[in-house]
């Protein structure tokens, strides 16, 4: 065999080895339908389907973990063999990870009483100004709103848990709570709150909604290729299409 074509098995062969050797952990935090901990203590939901079959068409092994968001970041930033099935992709973090697709989509509402509706008509976030804005501290929402204007001293209300978001909403201490379709109804429900008590008020159009497949920088680069070949590769057969479907949810207008 000739030096350089042997040269190239060699090399074929170490990044085969390299991958096959990868140890990858896909997480995410508890958030049903999409990701979650099942009756059996497995993790279940439409985007560990998503991901199972695109492990599946990449000839790829991982394992999946739910747990908190914060506990989820330090991972992310910290093992080159994490992956995160659904993070928001924003510019703040974008050379911060690398992007291996979109996965799903969050839109994003001020959130206000239904009883108060009518007193807190907005028909932009800088109408907004003049009221209580909440979400919570170290979300891009923080990082959103701060940009539009908003300011601890005068407007914006940041708190460490959702739980506070809704308690506060319903004393009437704040006037919105920023929040997305993805998160809205499972916190509504842990946090004892009935959802006709509760009114989308303003869609905010200019707020970052991909949810991606994100990963440590130090991803293999040739697991990154092939899981983000093989995530295209559902969508283009539409295999991801019907697994959403099936756990009744609507599509993204555009999937990446």
């Amino acid at each position: 065999m000739p030096f350089r074509s042997l040269l190239i098995a060699i090399m074929l062969l170490c990044i085969s080895c390299a991958t096959a050797a990868d140890n990858l952990t896909f997480i995410a935090e508890d958030l049903p339908p999409y990701h979650f901990i099942n009756q059996h203590g497995e993790a279940d939901g439409a985007l560990i389907e998503v991901i199972e079959a695109t492990l599946a068409q990449a000839d790829l092994a991982g394992e999946f973990r739910i747990m908190p968001m914060a506990r989820a970041f330090h991972e992310l930033e910290n093992n080159p063999n994490i992956l995160m099935i659904s993070l928001l992709k924003n510019p703040a973090r974008e050379a911060k990870f690398k992007w291996l697709g979109q996965t799903y989509f969050s839109d994003a509402y001020l959130v206000d009483l239904a009883s108060q509706s009518q007193n807190h008509e907005v028909q932009s976030l800088k109408q907004a100004e003049k009221y209580r804005v909440a979400t919570i501290r170290g979300y891009s929402s923080e990082h959103y709103l701060k940009q539009a204007g908003f300011s601890e001293d005068k407007n914006l209300v940041l708190v460490s848990h959702y739980h506070q978001l809704w308690q506060m909403l319903e004393k009437e201490r704040i006037d919105f709570v920023l929040t997305n379709t993805l998160t809205l109804q499972n916190e509504l429900v842990l946090s004892n709150v009935e959802a006709k008590k509760i009114h989308k008020s303003l869609h905010l159009d200019d707020f970052p909604s991909e949810l991606y497949l994100a990963a440590n920088l130090n991803l293999n680069p040739e697991t990154a290729m092939r899981l983000s070949i093989a995530l295209s590769t559902l969508k283009e057969t539409g295999q991801y299409q019907a697994i959403l479907e099936k756990w009744q949810l609507p599509l993204p207008t555009a999937p990446k």
